[in-house]
């Protein structure tokens, strides 16, 4: 009978030993992975950030291209914190974590993640890593926050100019994959891309602080759809490193510099690319821009200030408010400064048929014709958003696809400061910055009271002010 209660007795403690195990486990667990309802994908067989001291430092000859990917964030820095809850740093991993899959199954690839768990790396040895696996790219991944709810899109920072061509490539493939906004490729002197000396790049696949933007990127389909991109990105760059090695070692030109992209050589052909900034190289230039207009309120007053200053700017106009203004339109190009197509209704094209996206450009195309004598090579599309099809086909009408690297957020009525402090943070040595001649808040009276700020602040900076075709070296219109 004794022996029976002790049993009883000793099976009670270990239930109770065995549960505040599990409590402890779960807590843990619920304090480092957040309230994320992202499944962590395993890394699968890719190289760990752990190992990666054992690995040969030595350069690989292009056989494979060595791709270091860094989730943001982790351990005690959880990052961001989304609209469900979830943290930036349990988003970070798992997309990571299929960026590696995928890179595994293309021999072109050999992946390496700084972690795979959730741990804290100073941002420093991130690079470090990089580094002494001589890797060929590195990769940052985060989720973005501000304070602001409503913002939306994605985007692609980097710190030096080698890694602009990097940035566009994974900027332009993923905005295209994912469906999100495009807000562009910026220049941003982070700490954690100032130590790798390999092109490296920070992608903000989009906000988490954003319900709409959150709910995709935690769903197994968006996380996928991202991954997949940022691969074609890195196909993207790398297949134009492989042709470039290929043309030099055919053409023994290993030491000519001569490049359709060099300011020197004037007027150049328009690529099939997007176009989101210009050329340091050229210079502390700034392109001013301009959309949704021409409008009768807004839009003079825009072209009083620029004419006190004596600056030339460019303005990306509506086929149906050009209809409605031509005599604004008119008075835009006879003050000297350059016009883009921006659609003639401002629909998203992503919710187009291809017919009513070409549509949308060729009205305006010829809209424009009639009011101002020719038809312009540049074209912004709304919302910056296009599908890739979308994408070749505007190209094949030999018309320059122009976004932006400075987005001040004018038509959502943002205070002057904040745009002057958007400007100050983002704008480098050909930048192009957004703003709108209509269509906004208030009558956009802070792009008004801005734009006599920024001028002045600008040119004490020592910038010089110019139109978008002379900053990326464009025709102004179609032959």
């Amino acid at each position: 009978m004794v022996y029976h209660k002790k049993r009883k007795k000793f099976t009670r403690i270990f239930y109770i030993l065995f549960i505040a195990i599990l409590l402890i486990v779960g807590f843990k667990l619920a304090w480092h992975v957040g309230s994320s309802t992202v499944e962590l994908m395993p890394a699968s067989s890719a190289r760990v950030a752990e190992n990666y001291k054992t690995l040969p430092a030595v350069p690989n000859h292009q056989e494979t291209f060595r791709i270091v990917i860094d989730p943001g964030h982790g351990g005690k820095d959880p990052g961001a914190t989304g609209v469900s809850g979830a943290y930036e740093k349990a988003f970070n991993l798992s997309l990571a974590g299929r960026v590696a899959a995928l890179l595994e199954e293309d021999p072109m690839f050999e992946p390496l993640l700084t972690r795979t768990d959730d741990q804290f790396i100073e941002l420093e040895e991130r690079g470090a890593i990089a580094n002494e696996w001589n890797a060929d790219a590195f990769i940052s991944i985060h989720g973005n926050t501000y304070t602001d709810t409503m913002v939306s899109g994605t985007e692609t920072l980097y710190r030096n100019q080698d890694s602009i061509p990097l940035a566009q490539a994974v900027q332009t493939h993923l905005a295209q994959g994912i469906g999100l906004r495009d807000r562009g490729v910026k220049e941003e002197q982070l700490k954690v891309l100032g130590t790798p000396r390999m092109p490296a790049v920070l992608v903000e696949v989009g906000y988490l602080t954003n319900a709409e933007d959150e709910r995709f990127l935690l769903s197994d389909d968006g996380q996928d759809l991202a991954a997949q991109a940022i691969v074609d990105g890195l196909k993207e760059y790398f297949w134009g490193i492989r042709e470039l090695s290929l043309e030099h070692q055919e053409t023994g030109d290993l030491d000519e510099e001569s490049s359709p992209d060099t300011p020197q050589s004037g007027i150049r052909s328009i690529e099939k690319k997007v176009y989101f900034n210009g050329s340091a190289k050229d210079g502390k230039q700034v392109a001013l821009t301009f959309d949704d207009g021409p409008d009768a309120i807004v839009t003079p007053q825009i072209l009083d200030i620029l004419k006190e200053n004596e600056i030339k700017a460019t303005f990306f106009l509506l086929g149906d408010r050009a209809k409605a203004h031509p005599e604004i339109a008119r008075r835009i190009v006879e003050e000297g400064h350059a016009i883009g197509n921006h659609s003639w209704s401002h629909p998203n094209f992503k919710e187009l048929s291809m017919d009513e996206a070409m549509k949308q450009v060729m009205d305006t195309q010829d809209e424009l014709n009639d009011i101002i004598g020719y038809r312009p090579s540049l074209f912004r599309p709304p919302y910056g958003a296009l599908d890739e099809d979308m994408e070749q086909a505007i190209q094949n009408m030999d018309l320059a696809i122009v976004n932006w690297s400075v987005d001040t957020m004018d038509w959502s009525g943002v205070p002057t400061q904040e745009i002057m402090g958007i400007i100050h943070n983002q704008l480098k040595p050909g930048g192009i910055i957004l703003q709108h001649s209509a269509n906004g808040q208030n009558h956009l009276a802070n792009t008004i009271e801005a734009l006599t700020l920024l001028i002045p602040d600008l040119k004490n900076q020592g910038y010089s002010f110019v139109t978008v075709p002379d900053l990326l070296h464009l025709p102004e219109s179609q032959t």
